[in-house]
């Protein structure tokens, strides 16, 4: 299994963007974790929409803007693939 980590900060608009892509792939062992860095627009109802339609998908929302890099740790910490 391919784990794919995915930090957002208030983009809504374009993390479904990244999402359809993954979707999209012919190899179909992933997991993709979205860890949002404390938005404040809609990417959290966005992407919650896509985690109810697929199980590969995870999401977690730190409280608190901390940075891309410690959204990306965070997301490496919970990931289960290569």
């Amino acid at each position: 299994m391919i784990s794919i980590v995915t930090p957002t900060y208030n983009r809504a608009k374009l993390v479904v963007n990244t999402i359809e892509s993954v979707l999209k792939q012919t190899y179909t062992d992933w997991e993709l974790i979205v860890v949002d860095d404390g938005s404040s627009d809609e990417t959290d109802n966005v992407v919650q929409s896509y985690v109810q339609k697929d199980h590969r998908i995870y999401y977690n929302k730190l409280q608190q803007n901390s940075g891309v890099c410690v959204a990306r740790n965070e997301g490496i910490k919970s990931a289960k693939g290569e």
